[in-house]
C-alpha cells in the first residue's frame, strides 16, 4: 500500500502523522459522496477552534473529482459548514487544506468533504507591510494583533527587535482601520496599542545569549508575506548580521498565526559562522510594579500578567517552549533558555491576551490557557482508523 502524508496542525503545532493510503481503512475514507476525515482528541480538554491541516495531494488521491470542484467541509454532528482555506505552493498549485473545527474533551469527530457551494467565511487573519508607518509589519487574528519594527524606524534611531502587542475586543480585522485613523494609542471601542516595547524583546522576542548577556538584533531588514487569509497568516522577516559574542550572526524569523489562537508559532533560523549551536533566550520584558509571574519549566511556559494599565485594562503575555533548558530573570526580562541548531529552525510560541476582550479575564485564566496550550502542543490531535 502507498503511504499518504497527512499533516495536522494543532494550536499552531506542526506534527506529522503517516497514514495507510487505503480507501477502506485509511484516515481519508472515500465514500460514494465524498471524503471523511477522522480526528481524535485524547486530552480531557476542549480544543476550541482548532486549525487542522490536510495534505492536498492525499485528498486528491481519495477523490480528485470533489477536490477539483467547488466543495464544502461539513461536521455531520452539527450539519454546519466548517471554515476552510486552501494554501497554494510557490507554483500557485493547491498544497494544503486548512479547516477550523472544535473537539470536546476525549472525543473523536468526522469531517466530511463533499461537493457544494461554500459559505462566505469571515476573514480571521491578516498581515501586511506598513510603509506609511515607517516600515512596520503588522499582523492579527480574531483575538489579538501584533507588529514588529522595520528599517525606516531604525533610521530615525529607534532600534528594537521586540514584538509589540495591539489588544482588541472585536473579531474583525482592525490593522488597516487603525493605521488609517492614526490614533491607535486611544481606545475608540475596539481596543488599542498600550503595550510598550522599546529596546527590549517585548512580548516574546528572542536573542542569542552568552555570559549573562542578551545579544539583540536590530530592526528587521526585509520581509516576505508567504500567505494571508481566512484561517492563517504566514510571513518571514530577515535581519542584517550583527555580532554575537565576537561572532557574526544573522537571523530569519517565520511567524505563523492561526485563527482562534492567542499565540504565534515563531520559527527562528540563525546563521552563525563556526558554530554548531547557538544558545538563545526567548523573553518577555518586565514592568514596574512587577505584575503576576509564573515560570513553569516542566510544563514549558512563562505567564506574565502585567500590572494594570489604568483605564486600559490589563495585558497578559506568554511564551510556550516545551523542552526548554531552564528559565530565569535576565536584563529585566523573564526568559526561557534553549539552543538553536545553526541554519535550522527553532520553534516556540509567544502571544498575549487582554482582560477587556472578555474571554481571558485574569491571571489564573491566562496561566491556565498557557498550561493547556503547552499540553496540546505536546499531545497533538491524532488520526485513528
Amino acid at each position: 500500500m502507498k503511504q499518504a502524508f497527512l499533516l495536522i496542525i494543532s494550536m499552531n503545532l506542526f506534527f506529522v502523522v503517516f497514514a495507510q493510503n487505503n480507501p477502506k481503512t485509511g484516515n481519508f475514507i472515500q465514500t460514494g459522496e465524498g471524503i471523511s476525515v477522522k480526528i481524535a482528541n485524547t486530552l480531557n480538554l476542549w480544543r476550541k477552534d482548532e486549525v487542522i491541516e490536510l495534505d492536498w495531494s492525499s485528498l486528491m488521491q481519495r477523490n480528485a473529482q470533489i477536490m477539483s470542484a467547488s466543495f464544502v467541509v461539513v461536521n455531520p454532528l452539527t450539519s454546519g459548514q466548517c471554515p476552510y482555506q486552501v494554501i497554494n505552493d510557490e507554483a500557485g498549485k493547491p498544497a494544503k487544506l486548512l479547516v477550523q473545527t472544535t473537539l470536546a474533551p476525549g472525543t473523536t469527530i468526522f469531517l466530511y468533504i463533499k461537493k457544494g457551494t461554500p459559505g462566505i467565511f469571515k476573514t480571521k487573519t491578516f498581515g501586511r507591510y506598513v510603509p506609511e508607518r515607517k516600515d512596520d509589519f503588522a499582523w492579527e487574528n480574531d483575538k489579538i494583533a501584533f507588529r514588529m519594527y522595520g528599517p525606516a524606524l531604525q533610521a530615525t534611531g529607534e532600534v528594537s527587535s521586540g514584538i509589540d502587542v495591539w489588544v482588541k475586543r472585536t473579531p474583525g480585522m482592525i490593522i488597516d482601520k487603525w493605521y488609517k485613523l492614526d490614533n491607535y494609542h486611544t481606545d475608540h471601542g475596539e481596543g488599542l496599542d498600550c503595550y510598550k516595547v522599546g529596546p527590549t524583546l517585548g512580548a516574546g522576542g528572542i536573542a542569542p545569549f552568552a555570559k549573562g548577556k542578551l545579544y539583540y538584533s536590530k530592526n528587521w531588514a526585509t520581509y516576505k508575506v508567504i500567505f494571508t487569509g481566512t484561517l492563517r497568516t504566514v510571513f518571514e522577516l530577515t535581519y542584517q548580521p550583527w555580532t554575537f559574542n565576537g561572532i557574526e550572526i544573522s537571523e530569519t524569523k517565520r511567524i505563523t498565526l492561526n485563527a482562534g489562537s492567542q499565540l504565534n508559532l515563531v520559527e527562528v533560523t540563525y546563521d552563525a559562522k563556526g558554530l554548531d549551536t547557538i544558545p538563545v533566550a526567548a523573553g518577555i520584558v518586565k514592568r514596574n510594579p512587577k505584575g503576576v509571574i509564573v515560570m513553569n519549566e516542566k510544563a514549558g511556559f512563562i505567564s506574565y500578567w502585567e500590572p494594570a494599565s489604568g483605564e486600559n485594562g490589563t495585558t497578559g503575555v506568554g511564551i510556550v517552549i516545551p523542552g526548554n533548558m531552564g528559565m530565569a530573570e535576565v536584563e529585566n526580562h523573564l526568559v526561557a533558555f534553549t539552543k538553536a541548531i545553526n541554519k535550522k529552525p527553532l520553534k516556540y510560541f509567544q502571544g498575549a491576551c487582554w482582560d477587556r476582550e472578555a474571554e481571558i479575564n485574569n491571571e489564573d485564566e491566562w496561566t491556565n490557557y498557557l498550561r493547556e496550550f503547552s499540553l496540546k502542543v505536546q499531545t497533538p490531535l491524532i488520526i485513528n482508523l
